[in-house]
């Protein structure tokens, strides 16, 4: 599924960011629906390029592996893992296809000819890379770091690609009051949880956080 990401100009976050989890903290499991992930959800702003890329894709060899990755990335952004989870899934079919084949699934977002399909896990608009129109919209704005990120680094990363997907939702979530809100956004852009395809959304989003084959890859694996 593409999500209709649009830019975002807000400049003023309705949630404040929260201080990044201790080191060793222990893991709070997935909440099991939207509502109860919305209580557990204290977005972060941080960087998506950091250096370290390379070594943590290495480590990522496994669906399990993935499972964890996507899981430390949700932590790292304050979002709820189980929640995380659940959007990729809806958005790229990363748990039930396979993480690598979702890295590279491209939606339409009905401006294929702009070159502005979506892409990857996140399903991640392709204007939100290279520099281009809503690249300071997008998880490269001055909250973290004004970065650029480039085609070839998203595409081939999948520590960028979750990155990427946590930190646009983490902002929408910021932006727009709050979970519901914020995964509205994202699909539709418009924040209102109640306009036709953000509830739809949220519904299929609410079905895979209790979907096994989503919840077991790196928690419950044989």
């Amino acid at each position: 599924m593409a999500a209709r990401c649009k830019q975002d100009t807000s400049s003023s976050p309705s949630i404040k960011a929260a201080a990044p989890p201790a080191a060793g903290a222990a893991a709070v499991p997935g909440a099991s629906s939207v509502s109860e992930a919305a209580t557990r959800t204290q977005p972060r702003f941080l960087p998506v390029i950091r250096g370290d890329e390379p070594a943590r894709d290495a480590q990522i060899k496994t669906e399990g592996d993935f499972g964890r990755a996507a899981d430390a990335t949700a932590r790292e952004y304050g979002l709820d893992p189980g929640a995380f989870r659940a959007q990729l899934q809806v958005e790229s079919g990363a748990f039930t296809q396979g993480y690598q084949k979702a890295m590279h699934q491209e939606g339409d977002l009905d401006r294929a000819s702009d070159n502005n399909t979506s892409i990857g896990l996140g399903q991640i608009s392709r204007k939100y890379l290279d520099g281009r129109a809503w690249s300071d919209g997008g998880p490269g704005n001055t909250r973290v770091g004004s970065q650029i990120v480039t085609t070839g680094q998203y595409e081939h990363s999948v520590t960028v690609q979750l990155r990427m997907a946590a930190s646009n939702l983490a902002q929408r979530v910021a932006d727009h009051g709050g979970l519901r809100q914020g995964l509205s956004y994202y699909v539709s852009g418009n924040a209102d949880p109640g306009n036709a395809s953000g509830a739809s959304y949220l519904a299929k989003i609410d079905a895979e956080m209790k979907n096994p084959a989503v919840l077991r890859p790196g928690r419950l694996e044989a």
